[in-house]
């Protein structure tokens, strides 16, 4: 059998869904929430972090059909910009705030932030990234 074949079907069976929200559907969503990060969440045992409390959002799937989402400590942010460059955070870090989206990159090293002015994004996708990591309270 071909190895490409082979690669192609193990890919297919393996790979994490991937969904879109388009700029604009983004800055409706998440324009004018208020984002509370007083509430620490513990993902692993005994292993907290400040998250925004962000419940469900509208996404667009592969087969182009709006699909509710659950927010999970898994789910991430993949933000490719006009200069076709890309910025990965975790979802629950994010915030819009004054046409700067904000996300931290790592939920231990809260000092690693990335700041994206909202005019330099061309595409957002939500990914889920197969941790196995949940939220337990």
């Amino acid at each position: 059998m071909n190895k490409f074949l082979i690669l192609l079907i193990c890919f297919s069976l393996f790979s994490c869904k991937t969904y879109t929200i388009s700029p604009e559907s983004f800055k409706e969503q998440f324009g004018n929430i208020e984002y509370d990060l007083s509430t620490s969440k513990s993902i692993i045992g005994s292993i907290y972090y400040n998250g925004y409390q962000i419940k469900k959002f509208i996404v667009i799937d592969k087969n182009e059909k709006k699909e509710i989402l659950e927010n999970k400590p898994s789910l991430e942010m993949r933000v490719t910009l006009n200069n076709r460059n890309r910025k990965v955070f975790y979802f629950d870090s994010m915030k819009l705030q004054n046409d700067t989206l904000i996300g931290h990159k790592s939920r231990f090293f809260p000092k690693m932030i990335t700041k994206i002015p909202f005019n330099d994004i061309s595409k957002i996708e939500i990914q889920e990234s197969g941790k196995k990591i949940e939220y337990k309270n």
